[in-house]
């Protein structure tokens, strides 16, 4: 099959779009901190396949604690712009409340005392638990 690139660009974006818009109908347009895991886990399998999509592990296969830095050292014309804010800077821009899961996730700020609330962040088992909710939906025999 022989495609130029602008119709794999084209087709890219109708599929890109799709995804998008399948994603925001199936999470009732919740905003990402009103998602939770249960809403990520429980998704209704249509179709024939699900497609995963992993990206960043960094070899973790083990959870781990992960620290968010505290400075970040950018060109002056980026510091105090997204992608070069970090701790409070942070949470203030994106609406991060104080003490939440998203708030130990993505900064600095209190960290000792929200890695012993919400424990270590990722690896494999994340992943085990949604290839095993695929298991359950369709069948062993179609994972």
């Amino acid at each position: 099959m022989d495609i130029s690139r602008r119709d794999f660009m084209h087709i890219a974006a109708i599929l890109g779009i799709g995804a998008a818009t399948n994603g925001c109908a199936a999470s009732g347009f919740k905003t990402p901190a009103q998602v939770s895991l249960k809403d990520i886990y429980d998704f209704k399998a249509t179709g024939n396949f699900s497609l995963l999509h992993m990206c960043d592990l960094h070899a973790h296969i083990k959870p781990l604690y992960w620290r968010e830095p505290s400075t970040l050292i950018s060109a002056p014309n980026l510091v105090g712009t997204p992608g070069f804010l970090c701790g409070e800077a942070f949470a203030n821009h994106y609406g991060l409340e104080p003490s939440s899961l998203d708030a130990y996730f993505d900064t600095h700020v209190d960290f000792e005392s929200l890695a012993k609330k919400f424990g270590k962040m990722g690896g494999i088992a994340h992943i085990k638990t949604v290839l095993n909710k695929i298991r359950k939906d369709r069948g062993e025999d179609n994972v």
